[in-house]
């Protein structure tokens, strides 16, 4: 009778449950990735309050009987996206990846970690585990010089989870390495606001993911969009996956002939710029939040993204939609709705602006109509 190890059965089971692969690392501190964040931490700072990064380089932070990582990939291009959300909404999140106990994806991951439990383990994940990182000692994959990790086969199009347990599951403690060319920059001359600014660094800070979620809504996070980030973010409204579509490591993936994913074509038609910009608490629950949960949890700042949207990809015709929501009763949005205003401009534009400046009593909305007047 052939006996089955434990790690097999952990791989079998994850496998099982729908995940696209399993790796198994060592939890020795990451010292590389500890000196990264020393010289980087002015990027890094908001992070304190939150993800706890300035721990992220030593797992035994978060479970002091660390002894091996366990990471679980899943594919997230396995279906196409409807053309209506590419370049709005990126592909991770179109795929749902998210840990609520209402999601099949957080199902799979409680019972994974249910299952590790059952074998005896104590179990710890986020905050502060270095996912990308772990994932490459696991020997899983490989770094992109856009700072995401490849799998072989599935281009960087991967969700990670990373679990610290306390058992012996042999490891692996294989050292960071590319496949990149040295002479590829296509992501870094691709990204808009040059958050990617050398090879294998990235400042958040100038990442256009980030700010849709990040600011103002994330504690510790600056909390404003820099209008010279807004002019750049395009029609992204969550995420962003333009360094990911320039990379030629990914352009196998992208052409691929894929089934539709059947959810996303049902809600497509009603997902538009200018529904969520004005959309009520009803649609907000019912149809934006299942698909835009993530690190979002608040309506306005789904509305604040697509006023920005509005403002760099629409003519005129948005102005009858942006004078609804510079009536909003969140002042973030009427803030915004003024920014998309003034950046759309012409003669109704600055008409509106000039009967907000007269009805607004909120300073910070106040002053984005001013600053938006003066540069039409």
């Amino acid at each position: 009778m052939m006996l089955v190890s434990l790690t097999e059965e952990i791989r079998e089971y994850a496998l099982d449950l729908g995940f696209d692969g399993i790796g198994f690392a060592t939890a020795d501190p990451f010292t590389g990735l500890s000196q990264a964040l020393q010289e980087r931490k002015e990027g890094y700072s908001w992070t304190d309050k939150t993800l706890q990064l300035s721990q992220a380089a030593e797992p035994r932070s978060v479970l002091p009987e660390a002894r091996s990582l366990v990471i679980l990939l899943y594919d997230y291009h396995k279906l196409s996206f409807p053309p209506t959300f590419l370049g709005q909404v990126g592909k991770a999140y179109l795929a749902r990846l998210y840990f609520s106990q209402t999601r099949i994806f957080g199902s799979r991951v409680r019972l994974f970690k249910k299952f590790l439990e059952q074998k005896g383990m104590t179990i710890k994940m986020r905050p502060s585990l270095p996912e990308r990182q772990a994932t490459v000692r696991a020997g899983l994959g490989t770094f992109g010089r856009n700072t995401f990790v490849y799998v072989p086969g599935r281009g960087s199009f991967v969700g990670l989870t990373t679990m610290a347990v306390d058992a012996d599951l042999d490891g692996a403690s294989n050292e960071p390495k590319t496949r990149c060319p040295e002479d590829c920059n296509r992501c870094i001359e691709a990204c808009p606001t040059g958050a990617l600014y050398e090879p294998f660094k990235m400042n958040p800070l100038r990442c256009i993911a980030f700010q849709t979620y990040c600011a103002g809504n994330i504690p510790g996070c600056p909390p404003d969009i820099p209008p010279e980030i807004r002019e750049k973010m395009g029609t992204w409204v969550y995420g962003c996956d333009i360094c990911q579509d320039a990379c030629p490591r990914n352009q196998k993936r992208l052409n691929q002939k894929l089934p539709l994913d059947a959810y996303l074509v049902e809600i497509a038609p009603q997902f538009t710029l200018e529904r969520l910009l004005n959309m009520d608490d009803q649609f907000y629950l019912a149809k934006a939040q299942p698909l835009l949960y993530g690190y979002i949890w608040e309506k306005k700042f789904l509305q604040r993204n697509a006023a920005i949207a509005l403002g760099n990809s629409s003519g005129e015709e948005a102005l009858q939609h942006l004078a609804i929501s510079l009536q909003d009763k969140e002042a973030l949005v009427r803030r915004y709705s003024a920014w998309a205003v003034g950046r759309i401009g012409g003669k109704r534009g600055r008409a509106l602006l000039e009967r907000q400046l007269r009805l607004e009593h909120d300073p910070e909305v106040l002053s984005e109509v001013r600053t938006a007047l003066e540069k039409l």
